[in-house]
């Protein structure tokens, strides 16, 4: 199966190349290799967002190639600016799709679904029978619930992408329970999760060498890979100290490139800790790369996420493999990966308070915390591995169904749907 990915605002090149990567290019690029190593023939489509990005395509992987679209100005947008480019990428990939015609094409989120319409409608070559499968990372709708910023054009848009394409792709059955409140058929929809490199993600192998790594002596630590932001819960999790006075705490950030000394978030974070007087117990460690992110995890005893909203779960995932257990959040993706009280203990919001009481049950039980740690090896192995995410995803192909004939007012609303989300 010849597979069209188009993903205008991720890039999978970072995480192959083993850098601190977001999640999105950590799935595109897990995903690919698995579906080629399955025997398909994968293209990524991006957006270029940097002049130095090559031209043409660039092979990344036995049959896996991304190619650069130009759309807009050649630097990484904001995520309001996205879809300003959306039909200048829909024309851009609709070229490029008369020349190389898939078997199905898969948009990574809903700027990219605009694209994949925009592309089909503008196509000199007719590419509505081409099976569309769309994946949300995230919904709007689940974000406005969590207490984020919400955007009624997206969620409208959002609704509008789930019953145009052929098949959808949710990380979890909380976004298909928001997909089924909007009017979508939950049939019509597969829950197919992030997935963890099991052979990366281990629990035998080293920890962290650092000095700062190896010096805490029988002090408890907690690690937490998340956003400096606010909606990431780092603001909790060091609140928390305060209520774990023996405990210190190894903040990663999800931010690729972020500069700790310069970050407002990280600054704000390390101004809250020095005003609690916990400061000398929270480690700002910024982002990490791959190959030795489970070299850190590992050196942890207990994982913690108070995030507000996690569509992804990756990084609770990768701490699981790494037989860590966790106290997280019970929200987006969290609460299909950690069995409560099986492989960790979920939260419902995360308190400071919360997380204290959460973290102390388990390490005040040794017997119980090893026990966690083992289930959730045992789950990331047997649920979550990429190569069963790719079987799923492949399974999803199957299903997508071809187009009816009867396409032609798509042209009109296609074009409706990408000037209105440029326009907002």
């Amino acid at each position: 199966m010849k597979i069209a990915m188009i993903a205008e605002h991720a890039n999978p090149l970072p995480a192959h190349r083993g850098e601190p990567a977001c999640p999105a290019s950590l799935h595109l690029c897990a995903l690919t290799r698995q579906l080629a190593k399955r025997g398909h023939k994968v293209t990524v489509y991006v957006r270029r967002s940097d002049p130095d990005q090559p031209e043409g395509r660039t092979r990344m992987a036995r049959g896996v190639s991304v190619t650069h679209l130009d759309a807009g100005p050649a630097r990484p947008l904001h995520e309001q600016e996205h879809a300003e480019h959306t039909g200048a990428f829909g024309t851009a990939l609709a070229a490029v799709l008369d020349e190389d015609r898939p078997d199905v094409l898969h948009a990574i989120g809903w700027t990219s679904g605009l694209a994949a319409l925009h592309a089909q409608a503008h196509s000199e070559r007719d590419q509505s029978s081409i099976p569309l499968v769309q994946t949300f990372h995230s919904l709007n709708a689940g974000e406005q619930r969590s207490g984020l910023d919400s955007d009624p054009q997206r969620a409208r848009m959002e609704s509008i992408l789930a019953s145009r394409a052929d098949r959808v792709l949710v990380g979890s059955t909380d976004q298909q329970n928001e997909l089924a409140r909007l009017g979508v058929p939950r049939h019509h929809v597969s829950v197919v999760p992030f997935g963890v490199d099991t052979d990366h993600f281990t629990v035998e192998g080293g920890t962290s060498s650092e000095h700062w790594r190896s010096s805490r002596g029988e002090r408890p630590r907690l690690v937490a890979v998340t956003s400096p932001d606010r909606a990431g819960g780092a603001e909790r999790l060091v609140d928390s100290l305060l209520r774990l006075p023996e405990a210190e705490l190894l903040l990663v950030s999800t931010t690729a490139h972020t500069n700790v000394s310069l970050d407002e978030d990280a600054r704000r974070l390390e101004l809250r800790a020095k005003e609690a007087g916990v400061d000398d117990r929270l480690h700002l460690v910024g982002p990490v790369e791959r190959k030795e992110l489970p070299r850190l995890l590992r050196s942890a005893d207990v994982y913690v996420s108070a995030s507000s909203y996690d569509p992804y779960g990756g990084a609770v995932l990768e701490a699981m493999a790494c037989g860590l257990p966790v106290v997280a959040t019970a929200t987006g993706a969290v609460p299909g990966a950690v069995l409560h009280r099986t492989s960790g203990v979920l939260m419902r919001f995360g308190h400071p308070d919360e997380v204290a009481r959460a973290v102390r049950s388990v390490l005040g039980t040794p017997t119980m915390s090893t026990a966690y740690g083992i289930a959730a090896v045992d789950r990331a192995r047997s649920r979550f591995t990429w190569q069963r995410i790719a079987i799923e995803t492949e399974i999803a192909y199957d299903r997508a169904r071809p187009r009816p004939a009867e396409r032609d007012e798509l042209d009109g609303e296609a074009d409706g749907l990408v000037l209105s989300a440029a326009a907002h």
